[in-house]
């Protein structure tokens, strides 16, 4: 009996320990089924090669970045549904491009500039249409616009005073730059810097004439007007100059580098004003030197016409309904004056290149009313009208910086 008991006992131990490896057993396989339930599953992958043909040029460029002026965005063309997710394992970063889940990934190629050249490049292109989202695909067109003004071309000096700011201009750079509003002519700023003309025996008789004349403009204008160094005719400083005023009392002659250089600076923009400080003197030594001087630099252009009164000169800031002012050639007239007293000029005399006028010859001696500190004011007037016109005269010196000056921001 104890021996049948034994043997039962053994029995049962084995079962229960089958039964122990049974459950242990079926423990791990429902653990593991689990984790593969649970456990994203890897999807097909596989990649596809897409290439952009480069046409052939002459010379290899690098393409920059394009600067876009507004919102980025694709051509649209829909994935069709159903289009199994593919990834691309390539070894380049990739572009995400589209809503959802689904969209289109680009590879970029590694080590590959864009070329003019001719040849290919590879790009990996993955293509998911499972999401929500709809993938797009395309490429950005490009065309160049040509911009153009909205103002007239008459207008040209308002868009200038729009852009402009004379104030940071004047450096020393430019020795004059002025806008003048085309519908009021008193409303005229900028700066200008003026300077009597020297030569090797040209001497100015008037030497506070600029000093005068540059406070009247400072006062009767908006325009800042300094005083600059002395003008030498021969410097190449005479071509930055848009106003240079030569007055004498004495003859004098120029020297053929100084007559060559102010004819260069009158056909290049350049605007002068002789003065004869002897008026009262019938064709007198300073008013033939003065002539001689023009012909010299000149030769047969030196043609000297009356500007009349309805010249721009007496109505461009100031109006002088009945011509200029008088000058010394009234004032020293006596009603039984001698043979050789001048008689009085009612008008100016100017030379013109072209369709500019280049010169202005004043038989008034104006420079000695303007170093006046009374009785002087319609004199300083015409001055400022002669300062002014000089600035704003089409193809003047200060005309030209001021394209220039444009110009070179543009660039």
């Amino acid at each position: 009996m104890n021996g049948t008991a034994k043997i039962s006992l053994d029995i049962l131990n084995r079962n229960w320990r089958l039964l122990f490896v049974g459950v242990l057993l079926s423990l791990v396989v429902h653990i593991v089924l689990f984790g593969i339930y649970v456990s994203p599953q890897e999807e097909v992958q596989e990649e596809t090669v897409a290439r952009i043909e480069f046409q052939y040029e002459k010379t290899p460029f690098a393409v920059a970045p394009p600067q876009l002026t507004r919102d980025f965005a694709f051509r649209k063309q829909a994935v069709p549904q159903g289009t199994p997710v593919v990834r691309s394992r390539s070894e380049h970063t990739t572009t995400v491009v589209g809503g959802g889940r689904g969209g289109v990934r680009v590879g970029a190629p590694a080590s590959r500039m864009w070329s003019s050249r001719g040849g290919s490049a590879d790009f990996r292109v993955a293509v998911g249409g499972t999401g929500p989202g709809e993938a797009i695909i395309g490429m950005p067109s490009f065309e160049s616009v040509a911009i153009t003004s909205m103002k007239e071309p008459e207008k040209r000096i308002d868009m200038q005073a729009e852009f402009l700011d004379l104030e940071s201009i004047n450096t020393g750079k430019y020795k004059g730059m002025v806008i003048q509003d085309p519908t009021d002519k008193r409303n005229v700023k900028g700066f200008v810097y003026l300077a009597l003309a020297w030569g090797s025996v040209l001497q100015p008789s008037r030497q506070r004439a600029i000093t005068q004349l540059v406070r009247a403009i400072n006062g009767y204008t908006s325009i800042q007007a300094e005083v600059d160094d002395q003008l030498f005719l021969d410097s190449q400083d005479l071509f930055k100059a848009p106003f240079v005023y030569i007055t004498t009392s004495r003859a004098f002659e120029l020297t053929k580098h100084e007559a060559d250089n102010l004819a260069s600076y009158l056909r290049s923009g350049g605007f002068v004003v002789a003065d004869n400080d002897q008026p009262h003197l019938e064709y007198g030594p300073a008013e033939a030197s003065l002539r001689a001087m023009f012909k010299n630099a000149l030769g047969r252009d030196a043609r000297f016409v009356q500007l009349g009164n309805d010249h721009p000169l007496y109505h461009v800031f100031f109006d002088f309904e009945g011509g200029p002012p008088p000058g010394g050639e009234a004032s020293s007239l006596s009603p039984n004056r001698t043979t050789g007293k001048a008689s009085p000029v009612p008008y100016l005399e100017g030379i013109y290149l072209g369709n500019r006028l280049v010169a202005v010859y004043s038989d008034k001696g104006y420079g000695a009313f303007w170093e006046r500190e009374f009785e002087n004011e319609p004199h300083l007037k015409m001055g400022v009208n002669l300062v002014v016109f000089a600035l704003t005269q089409k193809g003047s010196i200060a005309e030209q910086q001021i394209d220039f000056y444009n110009q070179a921001g543009r660039q």
